[in-house]
């Protein structure tokens, strides 16, 4: 009974704005689509085309169709499903559709239908497929297929079988030069397929083979063969000689930079080679601790000087301790770097605070910390000042809401959303979101935060360029399951939120090209190994993708890292990240440092940025929960090396 209540009242919630007989009307739809395509999955085709005929006025009947058609490639006519790809050819279910449909004919041989059902592919089994059935149909390429062909001949890996037939035609004709063998053996060699590149050089003279097997000895003992290195002054021996040095660099850059200085001499390397031959070798200098780093870096000219670099030098300055370099470097970059600026006017700040320009630092931390971000926050902390959230709701008239909500593809994407398709709802969500001038995005927002669709509120608000209304951009959902585990694992619910908020934005379904998933994004080996330990019964990895099980575990797993670093969060939250071996490297190598300090020298980017992230969306989650600005501090923990105590300069 409880149950019913509260599903009516969820339902009441999602269809509250429309006439009573409109939301009758379309729950019960929603009801028949999903009784059609269970019907549909129990070969009850009956039940099915009963179901599907009372939906003929539903916005999203015909994926319907999309999915009886999937299930039915082997025997449905083919006149039927090539009709059905140009009815609907700008749907987001017809890409998947066509792929299915097209593996179909491969495996009939069906060439002629095959090439009428053919549309551009990034898939490389179907476009060498595309260029066989051609073969088999006219005997020939035209010139637009013959680049085809070259194109996916040309590249650092081996390619499919299937290709064959399209690589056998352009050996055959003669279509593939000595130029295109080098292209293909250095992008093999750069991608460390050094089988393939020996393959592509049988098509080369002996002499040109002999100069592939020198790349491979090259890539192999590089110091052993520059030193003995005595090619004439080539384009390709200068790419040879300096994949060697980069090969070099990489374990001793201080051979590396020596070789590189006595090569300039020998071979005519061009301005582009210079400038990002000394940046590679100055960034593993740094890397590597080598006392000439510094010095490397400062030679990088301008053209050459990315966040990488940026990153190196204020990176070696801070270790140093060398503030005024510190200040130099920022005051360069605050306006040079405009994207980054708020981090160079921190350590501009920073650096005056620690040469004891005391006043001029505090109007310069007072001023950053009007911000709602990381730098901002710990601009905050510096002087001891609140944080602020400037938050600020979005104002959307109702009007155009309403018009808004009316737009044909956004009304399949909350259809499909509804029904339980994710995937195809935020393709459609995507589409519509092109035809939506900035007012109207504004208000697709509102639609989707009034939703509950979380993730599509957020990434709609940043194209709007909704930023202030936390409501919208650090919403509250799975509250019970995040309080309850919070409660369990002694953690912050708002560093939960904020874990997660990071992680997933919210999306439930989401799976990480590394194989992390669901909203915490825990990789299935952790997620079982912490359900083993909380004795929590995972019957399979789909299981991982439940919210509660999800946040379950990943809170369990939270609390794993803290308690493995004394319950430091900065080093739990790198941790989580790029695992605790290297947060415990990390923290040896650079654990006399202060909290801010030490996130600078995190040598991962991404790890970098993820620590920040979390750390400065903690505050505002806390700010969503408590309802006033006297928040906690960030979670920024002292970390204190076992052979080190730092004591911060006053």
């Amino acid at each position: 009974m409880k149950i019913t209540i509260l599903l009516s009242w969820v339902l009441c919630l999602l269809l509250g704005g429309l006439p009573n007989a409109y939301a009758k009307s379309l729950l019960q739809q929603r009801w028949q689509f999903k009784s059609a395509y269970q019907a549909l999955s129990s070969k009850d085709l009956k039940s099915f085309e009963r179901l599907s005929a009372q939906l003929s006025d539903y916005p999203i009947v015909h994926y319907l169709r999309y999915f009886y058609l999937r299930a039915h490639l082997k025997s449905e006519n083919a006149q039927t499903i090539q009709a059905f790809l140009e009815q609907y050819h700008d749907s987001p279910m017809i890409p998947p559709l066509r792929r299915a449909w097209l593996r179909q004919l491969t495996k009939k041989r069906d060439w002629v239908t095959f090439i009428a059902a053919y549309a551009p592919q990034k898939n490389t089994l179907l476009r060498c497929n595309y260029l066989t059935a051609h073969l088999h149909t006219r005997e020939k390429l035209n010139n637009d297929l013959v680049d085809e062909a070259k194109n996916l001949w040309l590249v650092g890996k081996s390619q499919p079988k299937a290709c064959d037939p399209a690589f056998d035609y352009l050996y055959a004709h003669d279509l593939i030069t000595h130029h295109n063998r080098w292209q293909r053996i250095r992008l093999s060699m750069e991608n460390g397929k050094y089988g393939l590149a020996r393959f592509i050089a049988k098509g080369l003279p002996k002499s040109d083979q002999k100069l592939v097997k020198l790349w491979q000895s090259m890539h192999k003992k590089s110091a052993y063969t520059l030193k003995k290195f005595k090619y004439p002054d080539t384009a390709i021996a200068r790419v040879i000689v300096l994949h060697g040095i980069k090969r070099l660099a990489r374990k001793n850059v201080d051979q590396a930079y020596a070789y590189w200085e006595e090569y300039k001499k020998r071979y005519t390397f061009n301005r582009s080679e210079k400038g990002e031959m000394l940046r590679y070798i100055a960034l593993k200098g740094v890397s590597q601790n080598h006392p000439e780093a510094a010095h490397w870096l400062e030679k990088v000219d301008e053209e050459w000087r990315n966040d990488q670099v940026n990153q190196a030098k204020l990176k070696m300055a801070l270790i140093a301790e060398d503030w005024k370099k510190v200040i130099t470097l920022s005051q360069d970059l605050v306006v040079k770097d405009e994207e980054n600026q708020y981090q160079w006017q921190y350590w501009w700040a920073r650096a005056l605070e620690q040469l004891e320009q005391t006043d001029e630092a505090e109007k310069r931390f007072r001023i950053l910390s009007q911000y709602r971000d990381y730098y901002g926050f710990s601009a905050a902390n510096r002087i001891n000042k609140p944080y602020s959230f400037q938050q600020q709701p979005l104002n959307v008239s109702k009007r155009l809401i309403a018009k808004v909500k009316k737009n044909a593809g956004l009304v399949r994407a909350r259809e499909l959303y509804f029904v339980g398709w994710p995937a195809f709802a935020r393709s459609e969500w995507h589409k519509a979101q092109s035809t939506l001038n900035q007012n109207e995005l504004k208000a697709a927002v509102a639609i989707a935060h009034e939703m509950g669709w979380h993730d599509q509120a957020i990434f709609t608000a940043h194209k709007a360029k909704v930023y202030n209304d936390l409501k919208i951009r650090f919403p509250l959902p799975f509250y019970d399951p995040v309080f309850t585990h919070a409660k369990a694992q002694q953690l912050d619910s708002a560093y939960i939120y904020a874990v997660i908020r990071q992680e997933s934005a919210f999306q439930t379904d989401v799976r990480s090209g590394a194989g992390a998933l669901g909203l915490m994004q825990l990789m299935p080996a952790t997620a079982r190994e912490v359900a083993r330990k909380q004795k929590i019964r995972l019957k399979s990895t789909q299981k991982i993708l439940v919210p509660d099980t999800n946040i379950q575990l990943g809170s369990a797993y939270l609390r794993q890292m803290l308690n493995r670093f004394d319950d430091n969060h900065l080093l739990a939250t790198a941790a989580y990240n790029a695992g605790p071996t290297r947060a415990k490297r990390w923290s040896k190598k650079y654990g006399c440092f202060p909290p801010d300090v030490w996130i600078e020298l995190i040598p991962f980017t991404q790890t970098r940025d993820y620590v920040k992230r979390v750390l400065s969306y903690a505050p505002v989650f806390e700010f969503q929960i408590v309802g006033h600005t006297r928040v906690k501090p960030m979670l920024l923990d002292t970390i204190l090396a076992d052979e080190c105590i730092y004591t911060e300069r006053t």
